[in-house]
């Protein structure tokens, strides 16, 4: 259940001067370990099984032989002890982390005292990054710290219909002119992740202004967690891409330049690891853009910790920082894959056509019909609850009434939307998932020559 997969953006764990340092250690929460930190710093030295080796032998930048078993046996015991709170089923072979030199990742699956007691053999699927050092005399192993929740990507296998494939080959490494030429702004950490989208949206825009504020690149991850209403299947899904959702180069041209996170570390390991280039550390979002919009760091660096929701990141965008940073609203379209899909759904409608957006129930909705449109027009129908019973129920009185899933040709296995996003995404297919949904349904009901809210 584990194979050897690309990164989606997780910052390289590294001594403290090649990165910012991590978020202080906090034991994993009721429901899954996913709060454990990238600095919980283990000392646990594998003096018994492992052999001494001579000096000579150890090339300390070589990459690490993760599939040793005395690294696996170590990195186990590691995590054991790491997470007293967790029982653990199984884990999965370490494969090589970022950097290969320093670190492996591996995945597990474990529950946790609460979700014992409710389920006795439910079970949740990790991956974490473990920072490994190795002695400069004998080669002994140490694990250093362990990444938080998902931070081993490594060792993830990817689901059927997301992947981590990226739309367009990564672009070519910078030369150090090129990349000290620029200044950075990075938000580290978080708990943003896996929330719906509104809320990200509202981080997402926020650093967006404190980057276009200070005049610097943003790094950032573009992929991202879809949360759990948005999928079939109920749960979290990781793997999604940004550029699934939304048009990225226009973000890039109307706002600020953005970096892909993982592209950026590996151009900071090789030209800012070594304390060449300058970086600033901002651990507290009250620090407004205002107290260092003239600093002149190659990278700036916000640090989140671990406590939600004081370390969501909209909220360096309040208080005295609110009439600085707007949020570019302005810049956020969907992405042109969706759009095909919003205009194919208008023209197959009539050129002049009134919209709703139902909040309520059907008999709320016959009502703001027969009040707010005129007979004959054709009406899109956009909202939740919206399926083929009440569609049906609708249409005895209106029969001129169209719904989302009257167009479901348009993202089945035999689109062009289905195609085409399979080609972008590396020939693994992407699902029509439930974000998707919403933002095509949206943007055809705000195409409307009348639109009338039903709610509840």
């Amino acid at each position: 259940w584990i194979r050897a997969g690309h990164s989606w953006g997780a910052a390289p764990s590294s001594p403290p001067l090649r990165t910012p340092p991590p978020p202080s250690s906090s034991s994993p929460s009721s429901s899954s370990p996913c709060s454990a930190s990238r600095s919980h710093h283990l000392q646990h030295q594998d003096h018994e099984d492992q052999e001494q080796e001579d000096a000579s032998s150890c090339d300390l930048s070589s990459p690490l032989d993760c599939a040793d078993p005395r690294l696996f046996h170590l990195m186990m015991r590691s995590a054991i002890d790491a997470f007293p709170a967790v029982h653990f089923a199984r884990f999965g072979r370490p494969v090589p982390g970022d950097p290969p030199s320093a670190s492996c990742d591996m995945a597990w699956r474990a529950r946790t005292n609460a979700s014992a007691s409710a389920s006795p053999t439910a079970t949740t699927k990790d991956y974490r990054r473990f920072a490994i050092a190795r002695d400069p005399h004998t080669c002994a192993y140490s694990v250093t710290s362990i990444g938080d929740y998902h931070s081993g990507p490594n060792a993830r296998k990817p689901r059927p219909g997301a992947s981590n494939a990226t739309a367009a080959p990564p672009p070519p490494p910078l030369s150090r002119s090129q990349f000290a030429a620029a200044t950075y702004l990075s938000y580290h950490g978080g708990g943003d992740r896996c929330k719906l989208m509104p809320h990200y949206m509202r981080s997402l825009l926020c650093a967006l202004a404190e980057a276009r504020y200070l005049n610097r690149t943003l790094v950032l991850d573009l992929s991202l967690c879809l949360a759990a209403s948005y999928t079939a299947a109920g749960m979290p899904e990781e793997g999604k891409r940004l550029a699934f959702y939304f048009d990225i180069d226009h973000l890039r041209s109307s706002v600020v330049n953005i970096i892909e996170e993982r592209q950026f570390w590996e151009d900071w390991d090789r030209w800012g690891a070594q304390g060449q280039l300058g970086l600033r550390l901002i651990e507290d979002t009250r620090v407004a853009a205002t107290k260092f919009s003239k600093a002149k760091d190659t990278l700036i660096v916000r640090k989140f910790g671990d406590v939600e929701p004081g370390n969501y990141w909209y909220h360096v965008c309040e208080g005295e920082a609110e009439r600085v940073l707007p949020p570019p609203r302005h810049a956020i379209r969907l992405a042109p894959s969706l759009m095909s899909i919003v205009d194919d759904i208008i023209l197959s409608m009539q050129q002049d056509f009134d919209s709703v957006h139902v909040g309520g129930s059907v008999e709320d909705l016959i009502q703001r019909i027969e009040d707010g449109v005129d007979v004959g027009r054709q009406v899109y129908i956009a909202g939740e609850g919206i399926n083929t019973v009440s569609m049906e129920v609708l249409k005895a009185k209106y029969n001129n009434l169209r719904y989302l899933d009257e167009f479901q040709r348009l993202w089945r296995k035999d689109s062009k939307w289905f195609l085409e996003m399979k080609r972008l995404n590396g020939g693994v297919p992407v699902k029509f998932d439930g974000y998707m949904r919403e933002l095509v349904d949206r943007e055809v009901f705000l195409k409307g020559k009348k639109k009338v809210e039903v709610l509840r």
